[in-house]
Protein backbone atom coordinates (compact mmCIF):
# COMPACT_ATOMS: atom_id res chain seq x y z
CA UNK A 1 0.00 0.00 0.00
CA UNK A 2 2.84 2.41 0.84
CA UNK A 3 4.47 1.71 -2.52
CA UNK A 4 1.19 2.43 -4.30
CA UNK A 5 0.81 5.71 -2.43
CA UNK A 6 4.32 6.73 -3.38
CA UNK A 7 3.66 5.89 -7.01
CA UNK A 8 0.53 8.05 -7.01
CA UNK A 9 2.58 10.95 -5.63
CA UNK A 10 5.26 10.41 -8.24
CA UNK A 11 7.86 9.48 -5.62
CA UNK A 12 10.42 6.71 -5.69
CA UNK A 13 9.72 3.75 -3.39
CA UNK A 14 13.42 3.38 -2.64
CA UNK A 15 15.17 6.76 -2.35
CA UNK A 16 17.90 5.07 -0.31
CA UNK A 17 19.16 3.54 -3.59
CA UNK A 18 20.69 6.91 -4.55
CA UNK A 19 24.12 6.68 -6.20
CA UNK A 20 25.58 9.50 -4.11
CA UNK A 21 26.55 8.68 -0.53
CA UNK A 22 27.57 11.45 1.89
CA UNK A 23 29.42 9.03 4.14
CA UNK A 24 30.51 10.48 7.47
CA UNK A 25 30.21 14.24 7.96
CA UNK A 26 31.12 17.02 10.37
CA UNK A 27 27.78 18.79 10.22
CA UNK A 28 28.88 20.98 7.30
CA UNK A 29 30.67 18.81 4.74
CA UNK A 30 30.32 15.20 3.59
CA UNK A 31 33.44 13.04 3.81
CA UNK A 32 32.57 9.99 1.71
CA UNK A 33 34.49 8.66 -1.29
CA UNK A 34 35.69 11.61 -3.36
CA UNK A 35 34.66 10.14 -6.74
CA UNK A 36 31.29 8.45 -7.05
CA UNK A 37 30.82 8.28 -10.82
CA UNK A 38 28.92 5.42 -12.45
CA UNK A 39 27.75 4.05 -15.78
CA UNK A 40 30.94 4.95 -17.63
CA UNK A 41 30.69 8.67 -16.85
CA UNK A 42 34.30 9.83 -16.48
CA UNK A 43 34.65 13.62 -16.81
CA UNK A 44 38.42 13.71 -16.34
CA UNK A 45 38.38 17.07 -14.55
CA UNK A 46 38.18 18.19 -10.95
CA UNK A 47 39.03 16.34 -7.76
CA UNK A 48 35.99 14.09 -7.62
CA UNK A 49 32.25 14.24 -7.94
CA UNK A 50 29.29 12.08 -8.82
CA UNK A 51 26.84 11.23 -11.57
CA UNK A 52 26.00 8.65 -14.21
CA UNK A 53 24.32 5.27 -14.24
CA UNK A 54 22.55 2.66 -16.32
CA UNK A 55 19.69 4.91 -17.35
CA UNK A 56 18.56 7.54 -19.85
CA UNK A 57 18.13 11.23 -19.04
CA UNK A 58 14.57 12.35 -19.70
CA UNK A 59 14.79 15.59 -17.68
CA UNK A 60 17.21 18.47 -17.97
CA UNK A 61 20.27 17.19 -16.07
CA UNK A 62 21.26 18.99 -12.89
CA UNK A 63 24.85 20.04 -12.19
CA UNK A 64 25.64 20.78 -8.54
CA UNK A 65 28.45 23.25 -7.78
CA UNK A 66 29.70 23.33 -4.17
CA UNK A 67 30.93 26.18 -2.00
CA UNK A 68 34.27 27.17 -0.51
CA UNK A 69 36.06 24.54 1.57
CA UNK A 70 33.51 21.97 0.46
CA UNK A 71 33.04 19.23 -2.14
CA UNK A 72 30.30 18.01 -4.47
CA UNK A 73 29.38 15.27 -2.00
CA UNK A 74 27.81 17.75 0.42
CA UNK A 75 24.67 18.03 -1.65
CA UNK A 76 23.87 14.76 0.14
CA UNK A 77 24.34 16.34 3.59
CA UNK A 78 21.51 15.18 5.90
CA UNK A 79 19.12 18.02 6.82
CA UNK A 80 18.58 19.23 10.39
CA UNK A 81 15.41 20.09 12.27
CA UNK A 82 14.34 23.71 12.79
CA UNK A 83 12.86 24.40 16.24
CA UNK A 84 9.10 23.91 16.09
CA UNK A 85 9.11 22.18 12.70
CA UNK A 86 9.65 18.70 11.30
CA UNK A 87 13.06 17.93 9.84
CA UNK A 88 13.09 17.59 6.03
CA UNK A 89 13.03 13.95 4.99
CA UNK A 90 15.88 14.08 2.50
CA UNK A 91 19.11 15.75 1.50
CA UNK A 92 18.93 17.92 -1.64
CA UNK A 93 20.22 15.03 -3.76
CA UNK A 94 17.89 12.45 -2.22
CA UNK A 95 14.89 14.77 -2.51
CA UNK A 96 15.36 14.98 -6.28
CA UNK A 97 15.86 11.21 -6.45
CA UNK A 98 12.72 10.64 -4.42
CA UNK A 99 10.75 12.86 -6.80
CA UNK A 100 11.72 11.06 -9.98
CA UNK A 101 15.20 12.21 -11.03
CA UNK A 102 17.50 9.34 -11.97
CA UNK A 103 21.26 8.89 -11.66
CA UNK A 104 21.76 10.03 -15.26
CA UNK A 105 20.23 13.41 -14.43
CA UNK A 106 22.16 14.36 -11.27
CA UNK A 107 25.84 15.31 -11.42
CA UNK A 108 28.29 17.12 -9.16
CA UNK A 109 31.86 18.35 -9.62
CA UNK A 110 34.46 19.03 -6.93
CA UNK A 111 36.41 21.90 -8.47
CA UNK A 112 38.67 22.53 -5.45
CA UNK A 113 41.42 20.04 -4.65
CA UNK A 114 42.12 18.73 -1.16
CA UNK A 115 44.71 21.40 -0.38
CA UNK A 116 42.37 24.18 -1.51
CA UNK A 117 39.49 22.77 0.51
CA UNK A 118 41.72 22.77 3.60
CA UNK A 119 42.60 26.48 3.16
CA UNK A 120 39.41 28.21 1.98
CA UNK A 121 40.72 31.70 2.74
CA UNK A 122 43.04 31.40 -0.29
CA UNK A 123 40.39 30.44 -2.86
CA UNK A 124 39.03 32.96 -5.33
CA UNK A 125 37.50 33.23 -8.80
CA UNK A 126 39.88 32.50 -11.67
CA UNK A 127 39.71 31.20 -15.26
CA UNK A 128 41.33 27.87 -14.34
CA UNK A 129 38.27 27.05 -12.21
CA UNK A 130 35.89 28.26 -14.91
CA UNK A 131 37.51 25.79 -17.28
CA UNK A 132 36.90 22.92 -14.85
CA UNK A 133 33.21 23.81 -14.57
CA UNK A 134 32.67 24.26 -18.30
CA UNK A 135 34.54 21.06 -19.16
CA UNK A 136 32.46 19.13 -16.65
CA UNK A 137 29.18 20.50 -18.01
CA UNK A 138 30.30 19.72 -21.55
CA UNK A 139 30.90 16.11 -20.43
CA UNK A 140 27.46 15.98 -18.82
CA UNK A 141 25.81 17.24 -22.00
CA UNK A 142 27.63 14.65 -24.09
CA UNK A 143 26.86 11.82 -21.66
CA UNK A 144 23.16 12.67 -21.40
CA UNK A 145 22.59 13.82 -24.96
CA UNK A 146 20.95 16.99 -23.65
CA UNK A 147 21.76 20.47 -24.89
CA UNK A 148 21.22 22.24 -21.56
CA UNK A 149 21.72 21.73 -17.84
CA UNK A 150 20.26 23.22 -14.69
CA UNK A 151 22.87 24.57 -12.25
CA UNK A 152 22.31 24.30 -8.49
CA UNK A 153 25.12 26.14 -6.73
CA UNK A 154 26.03 27.02 -3.17
CA UNK A 155 28.08 29.92 -1.79
CA UNK A 156 31.36 30.37 -3.74
CA UNK A 157 29.96 27.92 -6.31
CA UNK A 158 27.26 30.42 -7.26
CA UNK A 159 29.61 33.28 -8.08
CA UNK A 160 32.10 30.88 -9.67
CA UNK A 161 29.40 29.48 -11.96
CA UNK A 162 28.14 32.94 -12.92
CA UNK A 163 31.67 34.08 -13.75
CA UNK A 164 32.09 30.93 -15.86
CA UNK A 165 28.94 31.77 -17.82
CA UNK A 166 30.29 35.22 -18.58
CA UNK A 167 33.85 34.08 -19.33
CA UNK A 168 32.73 31.55 -21.94
CA UNK A 169 29.50 33.16 -23.14
CA UNK A 170 27.97 29.85 -22.08
CA UNK A 171 24.41 30.95 -21.35
CA UNK A 172 22.79 28.83 -24.10
CA UNK A 173 23.82 25.70 -22.19
CA UNK A 174 21.89 26.63 -19.02
CA UNK A 175 18.12 26.43 -18.56
CA UNK A 176 17.72 27.29 -14.86
CA UNK A 177 20.14 28.62 -12.26
CA UNK A 178 19.53 28.09 -8.52
CA UNK A 179 21.79 30.22 -6.32
CA UNK A 180 21.99 29.17 -2.67
CA UNK A 181 23.66 31.71 -0.36
CA UNK A 182 26.01 33.01 -3.06
CA UNK A 183 28.07 36.15 -2.47
CA UNK A 184 26.48 38.04 -5.34
CA UNK A 185 27.05 41.41 -3.66
CA UNK A 186 30.33 40.37 -2.09
CA UNK A 187 30.58 39.48 1.58
CA UNK A 188 30.14 42.21 4.19
CA UNK A 189 32.34 40.07 6.43
CA UNK A 190 35.20 40.68 3.98
CA UNK A 191 35.27 44.39 4.81
CA UNK A 192 37.29 43.52 7.91
CA UNK A 193 40.16 42.15 5.82
CA UNK A 194 40.57 45.13 3.51
CA UNK A 195 40.43 44.93 -0.27
CA UNK A 196 43.90 43.42 -0.64
CA UNK A 197 44.99 40.84 1.90
CA UNK A 198 47.69 38.18 1.46
CA UNK A 199 46.02 36.24 4.27
CA UNK A 200 42.54 36.05 2.74
CA UNK A 201 42.60 36.37 -1.08
CA UNK A 202 39.05 35.04 -1.11
CA UNK A 203 38.11 38.49 0.20
CA UNK A 204 40.16 40.58 -2.23
CA UNK A 205 38.70 43.03 -4.72
CA UNK A 206 38.88 42.67 -8.50
CA UNK A 207 42.38 42.17 -9.97
CA UNK A 208 44.13 42.12 -6.58
CA UNK A 209 45.28 38.52 -7.04
CA UNK A 210 47.44 37.15 -9.85
CA UNK A 211 47.06 37.47 -12.86
CA UNK A 212 45.45 40.82 -12.04
CA UNK A 213 42.73 40.83 -14.66
CA UNK A 214 38.95 41.34 -14.70
CA UNK A 215 38.20 37.62 -14.43
CA UNK A 216 40.31 37.13 -11.30
CA UNK A 217 38.54 38.41 -8.22
CA UNK A 218 37.50 37.84 -4.63
CA UNK A 219 34.40 38.78 -2.69
CA UNK A 220 35.25 42.20 -1.32
CA UNK A 221 32.10 44.37 -1.61
CA UNK A 222 32.85 47.03 -4.17
CA UNK A 223 33.47 50.57 -3.04
CA UNK A 224 32.10 51.71 -6.41
CA UNK A 225 35.16 53.89 -6.94
CA UNK A 226 38.16 52.77 -9.00
CA UNK A 227 40.72 51.67 -7.96
CA UNK A 228 40.69 50.95 -4.25
CA UNK A 229 38.25 48.25 -3.22
CA UNK A 230 36.67 48.37 -6.66
CA UNK A 231 35.05 45.36 -8.30
CA UNK A 232 32.63 45.28 -11.17
CA UNK A 233 31.55 41.84 -9.98
CA UNK A 234 30.34 42.80 -6.51
CA UNK A 235 29.26 46.35 -7.35
CA UNK A 236 25.86 47.47 -8.57
CA UNK A 237 26.64 48.10 -12.25
CA UNK A 238 25.40 46.25 -15.31
CA UNK A 239 28.43 43.90 -15.23
CA UNK A 240 27.83 42.80 -11.64
CA UNK A 241 26.89 39.33 -10.42
CA UNK A 242 23.59 40.63 -9.08
CA UNK A 243 22.68 42.00 -12.53
CA UNK A 244 23.50 38.82 -14.47
CA UNK A 245 19.82 37.91 -15.03
CA UNK A 246 19.40 41.13 -17.03
CA UNK A 247 22.22 40.00 -19.30
CA UNK A 248 21.09 36.39 -19.68
CA UNK A 249 17.38 36.66 -20.28
CA UNK A 250 17.00 33.08 -21.55
CA UNK A 251 17.93 31.61 -18.14
CA UNK A 252 15.44 31.40 -15.24
CA UNK A 253 17.16 32.49 -12.01
CA UNK A 254 16.27 31.56 -8.41
CA UNK A 255 17.75 32.25 -4.99
CA UNK A 256 17.59 30.50 -1.62
CA UNK A 257 19.06 32.56 1.23
CA UNK A 258 19.31 32.54 5.01
CA UNK A 259 19.35 36.35 5.15
CA UNK A 260 20.29 37.72 8.58
CA UNK A 261 20.93 34.19 9.84
CA UNK A 262 23.74 33.51 7.36
CA UNK A 263 27.00 33.65 9.31
CA UNK A 264 29.23 33.92 6.22
CA UNK A 265 27.37 37.01 4.99
CA UNK A 266 26.42 38.58 8.31
CA UNK A 267 28.98 37.67 10.98
CA UNK A 268 29.70 41.33 11.68
CA UNK A 269 28.58 44.27 13.77
CA UNK A 270 30.47 47.10 12.07
CA UNK A 271 29.33 46.23 8.54
CA UNK A 272 25.90 44.74 9.13
CA UNK A 273 24.00 47.12 6.83
CA UNK A 274 22.95 45.27 3.71
CA UNK A 275 24.36 41.89 4.71
CA UNK A 276 20.96 40.16 4.67
CA UNK A 277 20.60 40.89 0.94
CA UNK A 278 24.05 39.68 -0.03
CA UNK A 279 22.78 36.63 -1.93
CA UNK A 280 20.03 38.39 -3.88
CA UNK A 281 19.83 39.11 -7.59
CA UNK A 282 18.39 42.40 -8.80
CA UNK A 283 14.69 42.00 -9.54
CA UNK A 284 13.85 41.12 -13.14
CA UNK A 285 11.37 39.20 -15.25
CA UNK A 286 13.57 36.10 -15.33
CA UNK A 287 14.34 36.23 -11.59
CA UNK A 288 11.50 33.87 -10.80
CA UNK A 289 11.78 33.62 -7.00
CA UNK A 290 14.09 34.53 -4.12
CA UNK A 291 13.21 32.73 -0.89
CA UNK A 292 14.58 33.51 2.58
CA UNK A 293 14.50 30.43 4.84
CA UNK A 294 16.77 31.79 7.58
CA UNK A 295 15.82 30.84 11.13
CA UNK A 296 17.25 30.47 14.63
CA UNK A 297 19.92 32.83 15.94
CA UNK A 298 20.93 36.04 14.19
CA UNK A 299 24.47 35.92 12.84
CA UNK A 300 25.51 39.25 14.38
CA UNK A 301 28.18 38.74 17.00
CA UNK A 302 31.55 40.35 16.32
CA UNK A 303 33.64 41.43 13.36
CA UNK A 304 34.95 38.37 11.59
CA UNK A 305 38.43 38.99 10.18
CA UNK A 306 38.95 35.56 8.58
CA UNK A 307 41.94 35.16 10.90
CA UNK A 308 41.46 31.40 11.06
CA UNK A 309 40.51 31.15 7.38
CA UNK A 310 37.39 29.20 8.17
CA UNK A 311 33.95 29.66 6.60
CA UNK A 312 32.52 27.57 9.44
CA UNK A 313 32.72 30.11 12.26
CA UNK A 314 30.07 29.71 14.91
CA UNK A 315 27.04 31.93 14.53
CA UNK A 316 23.73 32.22 12.80
CA UNK A 317 21.02 29.65 12.36
CA UNK A 318 23.44 26.79 11.78
CA UNK A 319 24.52 26.84 15.45
CA UNK A 320 20.99 26.61 16.76
CA UNK A 321 17.89 24.73 15.67
CA UNK A 322 17.65 27.03 12.70
CA UNK A 323 18.94 27.69 9.17
CA UNK A 324 22.14 29.56 8.36
CA UNK A 325 24.67 29.47 5.54
CA UNK A 326 24.99 25.69 5.30
CA UNK A 327 21.50 24.52 6.21
CA UNK A 328 20.09 26.87 3.58
CA UNK A 329 21.51 24.20 1.26
CA UNK A 330 21.08 20.96 3.17
CA UNK A 331 17.49 21.69 4.31
CA UNK A 332 16.19 23.06 1.01
CA UNK A 333 15.72 19.98 -1.14
CA UNK A 334 11.98 20.49 -1.55
CA UNK A 335 12.46 24.12 -2.59
CA UNK A 336 15.20 23.19 -5.05
CA UNK A 337 12.88 20.59 -6.58
CA UNK A 338 10.09 23.15 -6.96
CA UNK A 339 12.49 25.60 -8.62
CA UNK A 340 13.70 22.99 -11.12
CA UNK A 341 10.59 20.98 -11.87
CA UNK A 342 7.73 23.49 -11.67
CA UNK A 343 6.99 27.01 -12.90
CA UNK A 344 6.81 28.37 -9.35
CA UNK A 345 7.23 32.02 -8.52
CA UNK A 346 5.52 32.90 -5.23
CA UNK A 347 5.00 29.20 -4.37
CA UNK A 348 8.55 27.85 -4.61
CA UNK A 349 8.56 27.01 -0.87
CA UNK A 350 5.35 24.98 -1.09
CA UNK A 351 5.77 21.77 0.90
CA UNK A 352 8.56 23.35 2.97
CA UNK A 353 7.09 26.57 4.40
CA UNK A 354 5.25 25.89 7.68
CA UNK A 355 6.32 22.23 7.57
CA UNK A 356 10.13 22.25 7.72
CA UNK A 357 10.69 25.90 8.65
CA UNK A 358 9.72 29.49 7.83
CA UNK A 359 10.07 30.85 4.30
CA UNK A 360 9.59 34.41 3.05
CA UNK A 361 9.70 35.66 -0.54
CA UNK A 362 12.25 38.45 -0.97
Amino acid sequence: MAAIALAVLGLSASPAAAALDCGSHNGYTCQGAASQYAGGFAPGVGSGGFGGGDCIATRTPVVFVHGNGDSALSFDMPPSAVAGYAAPAHSVYDELKARGYNDCELFGITYLDAEERAAPQYNYHEPAKYQVLKSFIDKVKTYTGRSQVDIVSHSLGSSMSLAMLKYYGYQASVRRFVNIAGGLRGLRTCLSTGYQSPYAPTCNAEAYVYPYDYYTFGLYPSSGVPYYGYSRWTGDGSNSLRAMPQTYGSIAFYTITAGLYDQVHCFTTSYAAGCSGGALFNAGANVKAQVDIGAGNSAYAYDWDWSDGSPYNAGGGDTSQGVGHFRSKSNAGRIVYNMLATTCTSGCANGYAGVNGPAVNR
